[in-house]
This record gives structure tokens, sequence and C-alpha cells, in this order.
């Protein structure tokens, strides 16, 4: 726990004064003890977006749905009956009550049939940059891959890591070139390719006293990643949904870098 702790939520959420918010950002560029608790807390408030999304999506129970329905209402006499606001009141109150009190079983069952994954905060601020940077084509990338070696040169320096290019030209991707991106306060080489049909991949790198270990797949704001770590870096590699090549791509990245 750091001096921050107890205002990292109300810092996500924008809730703090100008001046707070702007403490609290000098001292995520400083104290990686505190960059580590956003990144905890980032990765849960996503997990549980996610898994909350989930429940959404499941078709209401048969039982609740007749109990809903069936529902008795009452109105005063002599006033025309209009049960909608009290069945919608009662729909409401039963899904809350689904949510809150099966929430650790439904959660549990949902556990133990798929592996579910707990991102790190970093790769949502990359999913976010992705849906904004795949879409451009003259500015895709800030320097292009004609200028290779500046590139990780200025990334290197920028992000405190060795950053390499891999050459993915195996798995179909041309290299077009490359931006430095901020993640949870930290900044983050994101390294472009496009393969013959102009779909965008991303190899992104950021620094990490605790790489990850192993390949790990997960899927954010509609974006399939591959992410894993080495020495002192974490990586991820980032491409549209249902993208089926996306191990392959981290794995021959892996082996370069």
């Amino acid at each position: 726990m750091t001096g921050y702790s107890d205002k990292l939520s109300a810092f996500l959420d924008g809730e703090l004064p100008d001046v707070e918010m702007q403490v609290i950002e000098d001292a995520l560029a400083k104290d990686p003890t505190l960059q580590a608790e956003l990144e905890a807390l980032m990765a849960a408030n996503a997990m549980a977006k996610e898994q909350f999304a989930e429940i959404l999506r499941e078709p209401v129970p048969l039982e609740l749905a007749a109990a809903i329905q069936n529902a008795p209402t009452e109105s005063p006499a002599n006033t025309p009956r209009s049960p909608s606001r009290f069945k919608i009141l009662t729909a409401v109150a039963a899904v809350i009550a689904l949510a809150i009190g099966g929430a650790a079983g439904y959660f549990t069952g949902r556990t133990q049939g798929q592996q579910v994954a707990s991102a790190p905060g970093w790769l949502t601020d990359i999913a976010d940059y992705h849906g904004v940077y795949a879409a451009q084509s003259r500015h895709l990338v800030e320097v292009p891959a004609s200028e290779a070696d500046h590139i990780q040169t200025w990334l290197t320096k920028s992000v405190g890591v060795d950053v390499r290019i891999p050459d993915l030209s195996a798995e179909g991707l041309t290299f077009q070139g490359a931006r430095l991106l901020v993640a949870v306060g930290k900044p983050v080489a994101q390294l472009m390719y496009t393969d013959a049909d102009m779909s965008v991949v991303a190899i992104c790198q950021i620094q990490s006293g605790t790489p990850r270990d192993g390949f790990e797949k997960l899927s954010i704001n509609a974006f399939d990643m591959v992410t894993w770590g080495s020495q002192n870096s974490n990586f991820v590699v980032v491409g549209d949904e249902n993208r089926g090549d996306l191990v392959e791509i981290a794995q021959l990245a892996a082996s370069q870098t």
C-alpha cells in the first residue's frame, strides 16, 4: 500500500479535484509500486465488467420470467390497472437479486468451465489505442518502417528496455512503423504490422519487473490479444477479434525479442 492507495479508485473515475489528479499522475510516473496497484485495480474493474456483461447476456431462467409475469399488482379502487411500472420494478429487483445472490455460484461455474483471464490494466489501454490507430491509413504510425534503426534507438531510450523489431513476414505481416504510447502512466512501444488484407496487428512492449510467464490469450473491447513476458518486459500482440493466428505471431515475435 502507498500513500495514494485509497484514492486510486476515485482517480480512475475522474472524481478528484484537478490538483489531486495531477499529484497522483506525478506519483505514478515515479512509483512502480503505485503503478502496480493501479494496474491491479484496472484489471479487477475490467474483469468485473466483462463478467457482469456475461451475466446480462445469459437468458433469464423460465422460472424467473414466469414469476415476473405472474407477479400480483395492486392499485387504488376505481383506478385503471397499469401493471407496467410495477412489473418493471419487480423485474429490476429480481435481476439485481439474481446478480447479487447468485453471482458467486455463477462465477464459480463459469471459471470451472473455462479459464477467465485477469487482464493487466495496461492491456485495456492498449485495446483503446488499437481501436483508434488501427482505423488509420495515412497516419497509422508516427515513424515509418524506413527508419527502423531510429525506431529501435528511440523506443529503447523512451521505454527503458531493449526494443527490437521482429520480422513477421513468415506470418504474412509487413512492418509499417511505430508509435510511442502511454499506458498506466508508463511509456509503451507499439510496432505496427499489416497483412495482405491491410488488417492491422500491433506488438506492444512495456517495462516490467514482473514479466508474465508463458502465453495467455484474452479479448478486450472486441480485440483478441496474446500476452507474454521476457526478462524486464511484458509484451502483447493485438489484432481483430477471431483472428486465428495471433498465438503463432506471438511465438514468432517472442523468439526475436
